[in-house]
């Protein structure tokens, strides 16, 4: 299955290492929530049919991602958490194993405009 271009990029965003999403983050002059944001609009969008593996761990980042949400104890959206949250790991490994599925190589990282 194809993966929307969206939701692409969106999961080489998550599977990128936490000083590549530091980066991107400053780069951008956003904080470390814009990844999950990203991913969370391309994966509510209209996806088609999904099945299989790689819809289950669409689901699981998914379900990390709203973890990380709920639980006010931590500050998730940090850029030291990016490296040393276990959920942002998971959600990396999660990804990873998507991308590798649908064959597709890491990539440069998504390109975002922010209107201020």
């Amino acid at each position: 299955m194809a993966l929307r271009p969206a939701l692409l990029e969106a999961l080489v965003l998550v599977a990128s290492s936490p000083e590549e999403q530091v980066e991107w983050a400053r780069r951008y002059r956003v904080g470390p929530d814009e990844i999950a944001l990203m991913f969370d609009d391309a994966w509510r969008a209209p996806r088609g049919e999904l099945t299989g593996e790689d819809l289950a761990g669409l689901r699981a980042i998914d379900a990390v991602l709203d973890e990380m949400s709920a639980d006010r104890a931590v500050d998730h959206w940090s850029e030291a958490a990016l490296a040393e949250d276990a959920g942002w790991e998971r959600a990396r490994v999660l990804a990873r194993e998507i991308l590798g599925r649908e064959g597709a190589a890491p990539g440069p990282l998504p390109e975002i405009h922010v209107i201020r």
